[in-house]
């Protein structure tokens, strides 16, 4: 049986542990697909300073499994941002939860499509979510796999 994850908006006071779990999930997970430079530089992008810049441009969600953050996801305009699970917490469903309250919120918006510039690690969880690649892309020595999903 699947543990129970609530998904909501995350809050400023969440800001840190929102940049934990992400700073966890690079470290542990994307690190097995990318040198240790291109990490260093990923980290950087998501302190917790730079996450609470992100709660003003981004519809950011939380998902909460037994009163801690396990994960994070987030709608900017057509394009899913930085979906991160806790490592320790892989494979229990909160990614595939954060990804429906995304899509729920972009098709409230009105939005046919969804975007994710997705990491190499990722790309086999998006697939299963019914993403499509549609190009690959280079930031400096960062691979992307540009992907899309039709909501309707």
């Amino acid at each position: 049986m699947r543990p129970t994850i609530k998904v909501g908006l995350a809050t400023k006071d969440q800001a840190e542990d929102i940049s934990r779990v992400i700073c966890d999930a690079i470290r542990e997970v994307n690190a097995k697909d990318y040198p240790p430079a291109e990490i260093d530089r990923l980290l950087g992008n998501f302190t917790s300073a730079h996450v609470l810049n992100f709660l003003t441009q981004r519809m950011t969600f939380v998902a909460v499994l037994d009163d801690r953050i396990a994960g994070t996801g987030a709608l900017q305009g057509s394009e899913v941002k930085s979906v991160f699970v806790s490592p320790d917490l892989h494979r229990l469903g909160i990614g595939t939860e954060l990804v429906k309250a995304i899509e729920t919120a972009a098709m409230s918006a009105g939005l046919q499509e969804l975007a994710v510039s997705s990491s190499l690690s990722a790309v086999k969880f998006y697939t299963s979510l019914g993403f499509a690649e549609k190009r690959r892309r280079f930031f400096g020595q960062e691979e992307t796999v540009e992907m899309v999903k039709a909501l309707i």
